[in-house]
């Protein structure tokens, strides 16, 4: 004859256990009588191959799932614990969990600073930013994986962005490089200058080299922090 009654979880089943990152997760069984889920608990931590008989440290999360917790359900819960050692009880609930951690993020590298003047055939090769405070002589090449600054003349070879980065930038107090590249994106500059540009900066916009005013390099970093952006 058919009835409503619910079918019991095999004995194994009324317990089961979740390692997580800072303790252990006991789910209860909850449509079966207390008696026998606290009877396999009980069996489950005096056996051999509890996870508490190393003797380490372990905090236990009990998950009652649906089961009303009363105060002599929960005393009985913690007798079974403390039976076997000093461990520490919690209620589960999913805000006490610690999250798993985050990756941290890749801090940049630092700059390579060159004090000096940079000369002919001299040349200046970093995996991350430049900065030369002094002057670049034609002849010269500075290499960046990241972007150049040129606290003085600017009259060499500049490569920022050399691993890919469209993104880098040349600056310099005094703009009048014979070549700058920025990526795979290179641009020659007139044979000479009239005067030289001051206080000007070279970017990428999509395929084309750009080159603006110092004042606007802020906006310029502010645009390409936005998801719109397109460099």
């Amino acid at each position: 004859m058919l009835t409503n009654t619910a079918l019991e979880p095999a004995g194994q089943d009324y317990v089961t256990i979740k390692g997580i990152k800072n303790g252990l997760v006991f789910k209860l069984a909850d449509d079966v009588h207390f008696d026998k889920v606290l009877d396999a608990l009980t069996a489950k931590l005096g056996n051999g191959s509890s996870p508490f008989s190393s003797g380490a440290k372990v905090t236990a999360f009990v998950d009652y799932g649906n089961r009303v917790l009363t105060p002599e359900i929960q005393d009985a819960v913690e007798k079974a614990f403390l039976a076997v050692g000093e461990i520490q009880v919690k209620v589960y609930q999913e805000s006490m969990v610690e999250d798993e951690p985050v990756p941290h993020k890749l801090l940049p590298k630092a700059p390579y600073v060159y004090k000096g003047t940079v000369r002919s055939g001299q040349m200046v090769e970093h995996d991350g930013d430049v900065i030369i405070i002094g002057n670049v002589n034609p002849g010269a090449h500075i290499v960046a994986s990241g972007d150049i600054y040129v606290f003085g003349r600017l009259r060499g070879y500049v490569h920022a962005g050399a691993s890919g980065n469209v993104r880098a930038i040349v600056a310099a107090a005094y703009f009048e490089p014979i070549q700058v590249r920025i990526a795979t994106v290179i641009r020659r500059s007139p044979e000479a200058y009239a005067h030289p540009a001051e206080m000007e900066f070279a970017h990428l916009e999509g395929d084309q080299m750009a080159v603006e005013k110092m004042s606007f390099l802020q906006h310029f970093q502010t645009l390409i922090m936005s998801d719109k952006a397109v460099i």
